[in-house]
């Protein structure tokens, strides 16, 4: 079997995210490379064309950077 190794952040994505993580306070959280998806969801109901178009509409979308206040 081949496969190819995709490097999926470089070295300095690496550190502009380790200096967020340092200097932030302890309730915020840093995330890479989250699909919209896992936060938004479509508001048309569930298991209809208008939700399934939406949800791969939302899902296309990936956030380079997402800073969550928990």
């Amino acid at each position: 079997m081949e496969y190819q190794v995709r490097e999926f952040i470089n070295e300095k994505y690496t550190k502009a995210v380790n200096i967020l993580k340092d200097n932030l306070k302890e309730n915020y959280h840093v995330f890479y490379g989250v699909r919209l998806s896992e936060i938004l969801f479509p508001a048309s109901e569930y298991g209809t064309d208008a939700f399934f178009k939406e949800f791969e509409l939302i899902n296309s979308v990936i956030l380079p950077l997402v800073i969550f206040d928990l």
